[in-house]
């Protein structure tokens, strides 16, 4: 049986061939999985309910996109801890609450990594903002956010599930009921 090898790498991310049968083996045709960090999301409402987005260049794309505040977690860091420190390196703003919602997968068929979705309140922006340049922070009203939605503006697949599972666990309806 051959076994799992690296076939490229960068410092984001590397590729795997991986067995690709039920036996793992190798044997059959090549599979191919995408290891990266486990990552954060970000669900932040401001004290008036403005939900945080930020709008960059996303190279992949070639375009710039309207997303969640989101990334990869540093190795030893929590995932609470990435969720603060990403919210804040992103936007210049701080929570009051940073409510830890669950845990996924995101792309099964290609990546192993695992994100965790969170729920922030209360966000203020900081005075000594220190924020990622090439990053615009976009605050909306839950009923604008559901028109760039529905416009297709807002197309990050991965910023669903935080919706629902903060709708659930913490009775936030906001969005869901824009």
């Amino acid at each position: 049986m051959t076994r799992s090898r690296t076939v490229f790498q960068t410092p984001w991310f590397s590729v795997e061939q991986v067995p690709s049968t039920e036996k793992a083996s190798l044997d059959g045709p090549a599979y191919y999985r995408i290891n990266s960090p486990d990552g954060i999301i970000i669900l932040a409402m401001t004290a008036d309910e403005k939900i945080i987005l930020v709008r960059q260049f996303r190279p992949p794309l070639n375009q710039f996109t309207l997303e969640f505040p989101s990334g990869f977690m540093n190795e030893g860091e929590t995932p609470q801890d990435a969720a603060v420190r990403e919210l804040k390196e992103e936007t210049g703003y701080v929570c009051q609450s940073m409510e830890f919602l669950s845990t996924g997968r995101i792309m099964m068929n290609r990546h192993n990594c695992l994100a965790y979705a969170f729920y922030g309140t209360g966000a203020v922006k900081v005075p000594d903002d220190r924020k990622e340049k090439d990053i615009d922070v976009v605050l909306c009203s839950a009923a604008n956010f559901k028109k760039r939605v529905m416009s297709e503006e807002f197309i990050q697949f991965s910023a669903f599930a935080p919706i629902v599972l903060a709708a659930w666990k913490t009775g936030c309806r906001t969005i869901l009921d824009a």
